[in-house]
Order: C-alpha cells, then structure tokens, then sequence
C-alpha cells in the first residue's frame, strides 16, 4: 500500500498543478491518461491480452472529446471511458457492460469509503510482520511514542524560554486556516476520486472464513502498548527531541552564546532546573521498560543503540540541570530547598550513569536497583552531616550585593529563620560588610544601625536556652556554644555604617 499512497501523492501534485486555480483544457486529458497509466502498472492485470487492446483503445477514444473540448459531455465521456477502461483490465472475467457502467458510476462516490477501508486493511494485515492487528492497535503504535514525545516537549517548553518564545511565535490559527484551506480541500477531493483507480477491487466477492488468531498473536506481553515497533518509534522521536534541547544547552549554556534581547543567561537557567529532572526521571522509567529482559532491548541491537545514546542525552541533560541551578543560585542566593535539589539532580545522573553501565556490562534489573539504593543510601548519609545553615549563610553573604556590589541583597528575614548556625558566618563578614559602607560605592546594609546585631545576639540567647537541657546536646551544637562561649556578643558593633555610611561608636 506504500507504492500506492506515494502514486497517489504524485497525482494529487500533478493534479494541483494542473487544476488548481487554472482553466481546464488539456491538462484534463494529461491527467486523466497519467491517472490511467498508473492504474494500470499498480494493480494486477487480470483481463487477457484482447480485452487489454480493447481498454487502450477505449481510453484513447474516451480521452479524444476532452482533446477537442472541455464540456461537461466530453468529460463525462472522458471520466467514464477511464474508469471502465481500469475495471477491463482489472477483471480476470469479462463483465457485462451493465456492470461495468454501475462500477464506474460508484467510483466517484465510494473514494473515502474505500480509502479508509484499505487503510483499515493494510492495518489488519500488518500483523503478517507481527504487529499488532487492528486500526485500533495500529494508532496506539503511534499513540504512545506521540502522547509521550508531547508530555517531553511540554516540560521542554516549560524549562525552556527559547523554545516557549519560538512556540508563541507559531501562528496556530493561520496553519489551520493553511491546512483547512481551500487548496487542502482541493487536494483532499482529488485523492478521494484517484482512490478507486489506484488501487483497485475486484467486481467478485470472495468468501472468507473466520480464521481464527493464532496463539503466538493472542498471547500478548503485559505490556503490548510498548512492543518493539512502538518502542523504536518512542526512541527515535525521542532522541530527535532531546536532541534540540541539548544542542540548545550545548550553545546558550556551555557556548555561551548570545540570548535574544530581554532574556539574561539566568532567566533561561531558572526555567530549566526543576523541569528537567522530571524529564531525566520519566526517560528512566521508560528506558527500563524498554530494556528489561523480555523487552525490545533484548532483542534488538537497534533499540539497544537507541537507549544507549538517549541515555547519554539525558546524562548530559542532568549536567546542564546542575549548571542551570548554579547559575540561578548565583543570580538569586541559595536556599535550602535549591541545596536539596543540587543532591537530587546529583543522585539523578548517578542514576542513569548507572543505567548505562547496567545496560554495557549486561547485568540484571536487581543489580541495578541495588546500586541505586547504595548511592542513595551514601549520598543521603554524607549530605546529614553537612550544616545546611552554614553553607548557605556563607555563600549567601559572600555573593550579596553589599559584599561585592552586584547580585542580590542579604535577606537577614530567611538567614534568622536557618537558627543560631549562621552566628559564625555573620561575625566573619559584617565587618568586611561595614567596611564596604565606607567606599566610594556607599554599599550599605539593607537593616538599620545594630539592627543585625541584635538579632545575632537574640540567636545566640536562645542557643544558650535550648542547651540548657543536657538532653539538646549535640555535637554541632557543642561547637556552637564553644564558639559563643569565646565570641558571647557581636563583635561587630562598633562599626556598624550609619544610614549615612559612616562608622558609628554603639
């Protein structure tokens, strides 16, 4: 049926050549010998060699009215000659004339009939190759890899600007008014009367009996919606639109490139972060169907070299997923929810490291399941031993704009919510912060005079309270109070800036 879609195609191209907008004149005998011809190279031909003397010479003799004049009598007589000339030839017997007049008369008529019944067909019959039989199963072939192809390119374009710009510069309703056209139409109706030419049906009806499913047909997999074919389409689209998206990252990300106007580097990391490990997650999911024992990827080295590189796409697609945050995180501070997502993404392209060395070295699922509970198991217990407040009371000052002029301020409301860890980082910079206030920038705390001040000493106060108890002890929290025990005030005091930059005695 292939062969005969393409042929159809053509004609339909020659016919909007032809006809379209044009004047009809002997571009109507043109087509109609084209539509003839290649009725009859396409179909069998069952007529005897005189009956296929007898159709030539029936569509020459057709075609010669249309020659002297386009009326509507020359091309009935035209029309008419060329389909009885295909149903002569497409007749192993010779049908009355009746018939063969009934038969061209419906020809028109029974297009989209017969275009969708052969479609319906061609589906039916597909599971010779072992596919799946059905119309039904036929589009879920392509319902999958296209529904999930869509959910990717959603979470792309929500963790892309670029792409979301590109997308809002699509014209919807002028491609559907392209598509529902006139023109379109046009084509539509040409392949709907072509239809019954190009492929042709017998005048006989054939009998056939139920044949009943074999076994190897009915025992289905479980999971049949993601049988091989369907897998190798999923992989293949995939790989095709992970691709944009990495070549985007590879170019604005790594390369640096220029960003359209009114997109800084750190709007297109922001949209990115999150979006992307939700992308990372549902393709490992995916990739574990398709490569589990009795899957595709066990039997073929194709979808085995498509997982392969689509795991590498998103391997690199977590490492861009990491920049990202980073580069946000230096645009907009650290919180402790952006710390957590750094373990999370991490553990992630640990993950599919690990699935692409499970897949290399064939091991079992088991396997690895296992290594993945053992790195999430270290990372987990690694990460409990880093103070979360300290880290991000250092980073957030030592990049705030009052250290270094650029970037965001501190915000002291969040710093207080961490607790009494940050002491440590406030004593160590707001002397460096002061001084700051007394350059020619007149970089200034956001808070007023002794107002920091006072809540450290309120943070350390309340320290002091909650080790009262022996039962709060804890290690870090014994380093604390060492700490406060050696600095028990701010020793910052006396040279917090005044709102006019300069040093103040307290």
């Amino acid at each position: 049926m292939t062969i005969q879609l393409a042929a159809a195609a053509a004609l339909v191209a020659l016919a909007d050549f032809l006809f379209y907008d044009r004047r009809l004149g002997i571009s109507l005998a043109l087509f109609l010998a084209a539509l003839a011809l290649i009725s009859a190279c396409l179909n069998p031909l069952r007529a005897e060699a005189a009956r296929r003397w007898h159709a030539a010479i029936l569509i020459a003799a057709g075609l010669l009215p249309i020659v002297e004049d386009i009326n509507w009598l020359s091309v009935t007589i035209a029309l008419l000659a060329t389909g009885v000339s295909a149903r002569m030839l497409a007749e192993a017997r010779p049908p009355s004339w009746p018939e063969q007049l009934r038969a061209a008369l419906r020809l028109p008529l029974s297009g989209p009939f017969r275009l969708f019944s052969d479609f319906a067909r061609a589906s039916r019959y597909g599971r010779r190759r072992q596919v799946k039989s059905g119309v039904l199963a036929g589009l879920l072939g392509w319902a999958v890899p296209l529904l999930l192809c869509a959910v990717f390119a959603a979470l792309f374009v929500s963790a892309n600007p670029l792409l979301e710009r590109w997308l809002n510069a699509i014209d919807i309703p002028a491609i559907l008014g392209q598509l529902l056209s006139g023109r379109s139409l046009f084509w539509a109706v040409i392949l709907c009367l072509i239809w019954p030419l190009v492929r042709m049906r017998s005048l006989r009806r054939r009998k056939r009996g139920d044949s009943k499913p074999s076994a190897k047909a009915t025992s289905g997999d479980p999971l049949d919606l993601l049988g091989d074919l369907t897998i190798k389409r999923s992989l293949v689209l995939f790989n095709g639109l992970f691709a944009i998206q990495t070549a985007m990252d590879l170019a604005y990300l790594w390369g640096g490139a220029s960003l359209p106007e009114g997109l800084s580097h750190a709007s297109y990391a922001h949209r990115g972060a999150y979006p992307l490990v939700v992308t990372a997650l549902l393709a490992a999911a995916f990739v574990l169907v398709a490569m589990r024992p009795s899957g595709a990827g066990a039997r073929s080295p194709l979808v085995k070299l498509l997982v392969l590189a689509w795991v590498g796409q998103n391997i690199l697609l977590m490492l861009s997923a990491l920049l990202r945050l980073k580069l946000y995180v230096d645009a907009y501070s650290l919180t402790e929810l952006r710390m957590a997502a750094f373990v999370w993404m991490l553990l992630v392209a640990g993950g599919l490291v690990l699935i692409l060395i499970q897949i290399l070295s064939q091991r079992p699922i088991g396997w690895l399941v296992s290594a993945n509970a053992v790195m999430l198991a270290l990372m987990l217990y690694g990460y409990s031993f880093v103070d979360t407040a300290v880290v991000i009371a250092n980073y957030n000052i030592r990049h705030s704009y009052e250290m270094r002029g650029t970037g965001q301020r501190i915000d002291f409301a969040y710093l207080w919510a961490l607790g009494p860890g940050i002491i440590p980082a406030i004593d160590r910079y707001a002397p460096r912060i002061a001084a700051v206030g007394n350059a020619p920038s007149q970089v200034k705390w956001g808070w007023s005079q002794g107002k920091v001040a006072s809540y450290r000493d309120g943070l350390a106060g309340r320290h002091r309270a909650a080790q009262i108890d022996w039962r709060a002890w804890s290690f870090r929290d014994w380093r604390l109070s060492r700490y406060l025990a050696s600095v028990p005030q701010a020793p910052f005091k006396a040279i917090l800036p005044s709102p006019s930059g300069t040093p103040e005695e307290r």
